[in-house]
């Protein structure tokens, strides 16, 4: 993985450099210290990750983001900042973490393991935070503790105790983050967590009928095979 580090501090800058080699994956690092220098260096180097500052001199990290939008796709963004208040408007970038400084080796790790892989897999694992924003709602809710996501179109209902927020991120994106150890595609609609599971049943479409905590799921048959031989059925 391929990292700059955009932060005006040169102690912050270097903290973060330390850090990073301790951080599995890290392939390379680069800095910079303001939004010009950041445009440059972004634009040579393709990075697939920025640990980007919100206050700087010359313009905020969203107005980076702003700028780097118009070029092209942008790569992921883990914010890390001294100030709180910008947690929720650093979601609308699609920032995939928010740290606040200082921060510890333990909680930068934590955040790394939530950026896809090259190939589009992801390094989550069960106790990885998730951030759901839901309308005005908001959720931090741990990976073990959803039991299910259902497609709704473009947008995901997420199932866990207490609540039921709609994300907009369809379900096959979901897919290719999730640790494959406990999550299923059960079908074309749902992504299980197995868990959860307390009873399971043969359907007659030939596949299995599945209920798991309040809810009743229908493994198709194009997947029960692979159900069977992931689970030892």
């Amino acid at each position: 993985m391929k990292v700059v580090i955009v932060d005006d501090s040169r102690l912050a800058r270097l903290e973060l450099r330390n850090q990073l080699q301790h951080c599995p994956g890290i392939d390379s690092v680069a800095e910079a210290a303001d939004i010009n220098q950041a445009l440059a260096l972004i634009a040579g180097k393709t990075p697939d990750l920025l640990l980007l500052d919100i206050d700087m001199p010359g313009g905020d990290g969203f107005s980076l983001l702003e700028q780097l939008q118009v070029a092209g796709p942008l790569p992921h963004v883990i914010f890390v900042t001294a100030y709180d208040q910008y947690a929720l408007k650093s979601f609308d970038y699609h920032a995939t973490d928010y740290l606040l400084k200082p921060v510890t080796l333990s909680r930068l790790q934590e955040a790394l393991a939530k950026v896809p892989l090259a190939d589009g897999r992801s390094q989550m694992t069960l106790q990885s935070q998730v951030f759901l924003k839901d309308g005005e709602r908001c959720y931090f809710v741990t990976l073990a503790d959803i039991y299910a996501f259902e497609a709704q179109g473009n947008y995901t209902k997420v199932y866990f105790s207490g609540a039921t927020p709609l994300i907009y991120r369809n379900l096959t994106s979901l897919e290719q983050k999730l640790p494959t150890e406990v999550f299923f595609r059960a079908n074309r609609s749902w992504i299980i967590n197995t868990k959860y599971i307390q009873h399971i049943a043969p359907a007659v479409s030939g596949g299995f009928d599945v209920r798991l905590s309040s809810l009743n799921v229908e493994i198709s048959r194009r997947q029960a095979t692979a159900f069977k031989q992931g689970w030892g059925l």
